[in-house]
């Protein structure tokens, strides 16, 4: 039993008791996948062993894309993937995060909320990236992964953007790569002021 299965199992129907009526119902719908996988109270599959003669019964998965559980061969499958997609060279992350004032009109709004914060993330990458003080090229190669959690388990929707150091120009068909006196300053100056940190 991993750990966050175990926390649902212990105090989820308190926390459904005292925070339930304010939950969003696919939220619920994730304690409860979570608290049920690979246990009694899942289904299960009969599996009748030809070598041993013997017969196993074997608790299904939740299958949930949230259960750590049940996900943790698929994420690193999509993570190898990723890795075989990055361009050659230096890379770097950054991470945009919500001011606290704004969370909880996101906890309540997420739809509306996590695009509009990936929108205004992508766009200042690709601002920084467009212009010609800084890159000048006008498609930059980024990938974001949105987190809802911080490391305390307390609400915090930031993401973490993998950005490689330059990026290619529509204009001239090059690859503008960035230099270090580019990365230092994109680093300690624009991306900060638009609510990034650099990683």
């Amino acid at each position: 039993m991993g750990a966050l299965q175990q926390l649902f199992r212990e105090h989820g129907a308190g926390y459904l008791a005292r925070f339930g009526g304010a939950m969003p119902a696919n939220h619920k719908k994730v304690i409860g996948a979570i608290e049920r996988c690979r246990s009694e109270q899942a289904a299960a599959t009969r599996y009748h062993c030809q070598a041993c003669g013997h017969t196993h019964v074997i608790a299904r998965a939740c299958g949930n894309r949230h259960c750590p559980g049940c996900q943790q061969r698929k994420t690193q499958d999509w993570l190898q993937c990723q890795l075989q997609r990055r361009l050659p060279g230096h890379h770097f992350m950054l991470t945009f995060t919500v001011p606290e004032c704004l969370r909880e009109f996101l906890r309540s709004h997420q739809r509306i909320g996590y695009g509009a914060l990936f929108a205004a993330s992508a766009g200042a990458i690709k601002k920084l990236a467009a212009d010609p003080r800084r890159l000048g090229g006008d498609i930059p190669g980024f990938l974001g992964v949105l987190h809802t959690w911080g490391r305390q388990l307390q609400y915090h929707p930031h993401i973490h953007y993998l950005v490689p150091g330059g990026a290619l120009s529509s204009t001239d068909r090059q690859w503008h790569a960035s230099s270090a006196v580019t990365d230092r300053r994109n680093g300690a100056g624009d991306d900060r002021r638009n609510g990034a940190s650099s990683g």
